[in-house]
């Protein structure tokens, strides 16, 4: 696991562009609440420091030390239930980066939510939440891919449940120690991605949020 004191306190198809818009299919209202394609630097995740590569239009690169992520400024910075998605690359196979949603008041250890990072050579996701003690519990996914090729990392936050996916592909779904999100009384999550380790880095192609509404 990454120390998250020390690194942080420091597609669905209608998106296309960086501003937040409507879709509608069949039997279902998607609504774009948030979606960054980081065609202009890092965009909506400013909340940023260290070494960023924002050389390449739609991707930025972090290495060495480094993170971006949405302001987490309260506890309804961010978003609540719904779809969340992030496109990214792993490099390095070793613990060291990270993509994940963080929660919106910057208090850990509390319901941080992990689309992917490294541990003993393998990706994984992990769902954490505060235990009765104050302490940081924690349930994990394996996820059977390569991350350092392109993947889409997806995380459904609904009321009592977590649901884990790769490219389409379900993993995962968690049932127990689900917290609320802002309008529910508890806190909402920010996008947010991170380098740890001067071997390692992550390339992040898009970020996505859709707060569903089924018809």
């Amino acid at each position: 696991m990454l120390d998250r004191r020390d690194a942080l306190s420091l597609g669905r198809e209608c998106a296309t562009q960086t501003n937040a818009h409507s879709c509608i299919t069949v039997g279902r209202i998607d609504l774009a609440d948030f979606h960054e394609s980081f065609d202009n630097g890092v965009g909506k995740l400013n909340h940023a420091w260290g070494n960023i590569d924002t050389s390449v239009d739609g991707q930025v690169t972090l290495r060495g030390y480094t993170g971006i992520m949405e302001r987490p400024y309260g506890a309804a910075a961010g978003h609540g239930y719904g779809t969340y998605e992030i496109t990214a690359a792993l490099k390095g196979n070793e613990a060291g980066s990270a993509a994940l949603l963080w929660p919106g008041n910057d208090q850990w250890p509390g319901q941080e939510l992990d689309f992917v990072e490294i541990r003993n050579g393998k990706p994984y996701g992990a769902a954490h939440h505060e235990k009765s003690n104050g302490g940081d519990g924690y349930r994990i996914v394996n996820y059977n891919i390569d991350e350092s090729d392109v993947h889409t990392y997806k995380i459904e936050w609904e009321p009592g449940k977590i649901t884990y996916s790769v490219d389409g592909r379900k993993y995962a779904e968690f049932n127990k120690n689900v917290t609320p999100d802002h309008a529910n009384g508890g806190v909402d999550l920010v996008f947010g991605a991170l380098n740890n380790n001067p071997d390692t880095s992550i390339t992040v192609y898009d970020v996505k949020y859709t707060d569903d509404v089924w018809g």
